[in-house]
């Protein structure tokens, strides 16, 4: 596996948000969000190919029961991320984080995916692939990262217009928007079974700060 980092942390974000969590962050990503806050995810070719035993052996050793396998984009190495997952089996519960330009197609009972929706803002919306999101489990999360009223618009066009049965979740573009306007425009919307989060590892450590 092309590998940036290991280490253990807590979810900052999602159904899991506050637990500790092992991350496996891998290189490499499909995508040029305008906001990304990781690109050292996809520049300058700074990661280590580790085998994937020896990953398996990292996160036994941290001792973490929930992993998130993130990137970049992490399934661009999808089956290295089967076989991991695969590996470290059932005392283990895997959050998949993926950028919705990829459809999600391998299940397992200790398995959910976090699949992104790019907004306008993202310069990357047209790349987003219908199925990844109609084809979700209601232990799914669906995140629509916003950084403008434009954002908020398009995304509850797109909640009324498709059957998500996944978890939605608002989250916003750090320093775009603030989480006062987005719970404004739930409430003048009517927008309910969605979530707002806010990303509270960036509130804990520097929001520059890897390993974290």
């Amino acid at each position: 596996m092309n590998v940036i980092e290991i280490f253990s942390s807590i979810e900052g974000e999602g159904t899991r948000q506050g637990y500790l969590c092992t991350f496996v962050r891998l290189y490499g990503c499909n995508l040029r969000c305008s906001y990304c806050d990781t690109p050292y995810s996809y520049e300058g070719g700074e990661y280590t190919v580790i085998d994937v035993k020896e990953v398996a052996e990292t996160v036994r050793a941290i001792g973490n029961k929930y992993v998130t396998i993130t990137g970049g984009e992490p399934l661009l190495q999808e089956s290295q991320v089967i076989e991991l997952i695969k590996l470290l089996g059932e005392d283990y519960e895997f959050n998949i984080e993926t950028n919705g330009s990829v459809i999600p197609t391998y299940r397992a009972e200790n398995i959910f995916y976090t699949v992104d929706y790019k907004c306008p803002t993202s310069n990357e919306e047209t790349k987003m692939k219908e199925e990844a999101f109609l084809n979700l489990h209601k232990n799914d999360v669906v995140k629509f990262v916003v950084g403008s009223i434009e954002d908020l618009q398009r995304t509850y066009e797109f909640i009324k217009t498709h059957d998500i049965q996944a978890h939605i979740y608002l989250s916003p573009s750090y320093q775009e928007i603030t989480a006062r306007e987005i719970v404004e425009f739930m409430k003048d919307n009517n927008m309910q079974d969605v979530r707002v989060q806010l990303q509270i590892h960036k509130y804990i450590w520097d929001v520059n700060e890897r390993g974290v």
